[in-house]
């Protein structure tokens, strides 16, 4: 799994900090799928693909409230 994810934080960066700098969580969506457009031309792996797509739906869900708002960037109610 270290392999893995070296290969996609080669390619991809910093995930973590690009979608907890997404507003909402469309954007982080829309943000996924340029994610995986960018592994892909450097990646033939059908299994790096799917971890970076596991983690990034991690990231979301760690990162938006039930709202859909980005826990990071909103104050609570």
């Amino acid at each position: 799994m270290n392999s893995q994810m070296d290969m996609i934080n080669k390619y991809c960066g910093d995930i973590a900090e690009r979608i907890r700098a997404c507003r909402s969580i469309h954007i982080a969506s829309v943000l996924k799928e340029r994610l995986c457009s960018e592994l892909e031309p450097n990646c033939q792996s059908e299994i790096v693909r799917q971890v970076l797509r596991r983690h990034i739906d991690q990231l979301i869900n760690s990162t938006f409230d039930d709202k859909g708002r980005n826990i990071y960037l909103e104050e609570s109610e």
